[in-house]
């Protein structure tokens, strides 16, 4: 870390990580007898993320008690805004004198926001917390020239979700991992029908992507900046729009608009045979169209090989924190190997270290538990470009006009770059 990190690093506090009970924001205090001081509020360290209902808090809420459990002298809190409204007020959040210690970040959003952060190498070296034990892939994703800006809290490859039932129902044979383009298309053909879609398309410049890194695609970001120009991007998007308008096996999206999540309804309500998301997402579909009922699969390549689109979630420490070593305390506590464990097992999320998936698929069916440890360990990290969001809010508002067919891919992604030229 260079000198001016050093001089921002204040003295040494005692952190603690609070039980789910003591979850509420106070006032921003430091650890000097009360004294001000950005993020902590005495020595609790005040985290700052999306919650955007009761799912939210409970995911948070084991984080923190499982930091607790495995470090009994860390504390932390936490609030935020619902996703949709999170990264839109990030920047000012992060530039405010009383920014939070901790953030989180997901899909690898940390290069627009690295102005606000520290790097951690030094804080976790400092805290004996060895980097080499998470998914390299995510680590990656989570870094910007080098510089690695947030601890993974979970390991997040993007899967194709699949309806067994409407499967079944529809006489077509259930995915395997690893396989092709031409297969996917064949299964969503037949799946469509019936006021139902074989997929639900996604909104966002991610999704096809994450199409991109499953074909081994990945390196449209050079330095933090996107080039839109790259012809595996416009390949991608024209499929995602072919799907709609040329295969007919998904309903176009009217407004690609960014906060709301067609596909994820779709899938839910039984409008959709498939999708793609996160494993993020994984109990919850669960939970919504039945545990036996949710099947999941590597995202369809071109050649059959699997490979998984990582999408690189963590912690991150602001440099307004007042105590950034008592952040990296919290992190490396919320982080741990035995954290790790405990949420697999209570939340079902899917751990950033590879040691923990053992006690994470101990609940889960053992095709579950096969599809993520591959594509997790094959998993293809994608750069994410510094302008992501200025990206996503003009792709959101051009894109709809190549789903009517009155502008191609090409098009729309130059109206894109010449709104960011002139932002």
């Amino acid at each position: 870390m260079d000198s001016a990190s050093d001089q921002r690093r204040p003295r040494k506090c005692t952190a603690h990580v609070a039980t789910a009970a003591a979850i509420s924001l106070a006032a921003l205090t430091a650890c000097n007898g009360g004294s001000a001081g950005s993020g902590m509020d005495g020595e609790t360290v005040i985290m700052h993320t999306w919650v955007g209902g009761d799912a939210d808090r409970e995911q948070w809420g084991a984080y923190v008690e499982a930091g607790n459990q495995a470090d009994s002298s860390v504390d932390v809190s936490f609030s935020g805004p619902a996703i949709g409204n999170y990264y839109t007020a990030l920047p000012t959040v992060l530039q405010g004198s009383n920014a939070p210690c901790i953030v989180t970040l997901q899909n690898g959003q940390v290069s627009p926001y690295i102005e606000g952060l520290e790097p951690l190498e030094d804080l976790a070296a400092d805290v004996g917390l060895d980097l080499n034990e998470y998914n390299e892939a995510m680590l990656e994703q989570l870094s910007v020239d080098g510089e690695v800006y947030a601890i993974p809290y979970g390991a997040e490859p993007n899967l194709i979700f699949y309806n067994r039932g409407m499967f079944e129902e529809a006489g077509v044979p259930e995915p395997t991992l690893g396989w092709t383009t031409e297969e996917f298309l064949e299964a969503a053909e037949a799946l469509t029908g019936d006021g139902q879609y074989g997929y639900a398309i996604g909104p966002g410049l991610f999704h096809p992507t994450y199409w991109m890194a499953a074909n081994g695609e990945a390196d449209w970001v050079q330095d933090g900046v996107g080039d839109l120009t790259d012809e595996n991007l416009i390949e991608r998007i024209q499929f995602k729009i072919d799907l709609a308008t040329e295969h007919e096996v998904a309903r176009p999206l009217e407004a690609d608009a960014g906060g709301t999540f067609p596909h994820i309804d779709a899938f839910s309500n039984g409008q959709a045979a498939m999708m793609m998301n996160g494993t993020w997402d994984l109990q919850h579909q669960q939970d919504q169209i039945g545990e036996e009922n949710l099947g999941i699969t590597s995202i369809p390549s071109d050649d059959g090989v699997a490979r998984g689109a990582i999408a690189g979630t963590g912690f991150a420490v602001t440099q307004n924190c007042s105590d950034q070593e008592a952040a990296m305390n919290a992190i490396a506590a919320m982080t741990s190997l035995e954290a790790q464990e405990e949420v697999g097992r209570t939340r079902g999320n899917v751990p950033s270290r590879e040691a923990a998936l053992e006690a994470w698929g101990a609940d889960e069916a053992e095709e579950i538990v096969e599809v993520v440890r591959e594509v997790t360990t094959n998993g293809v990290a994608s750069e994410i470009p510094h302008n992501i969001n200025e990206l996503n809010t003009g792709f959101s508002q051009y894109i709809v006009e190549a789903y009517a067919g009155r502008s191609s891919v090409e098009d729309v992604l130059q109206l894109i770059a010449a709104d960011d030229d002139q932002s």
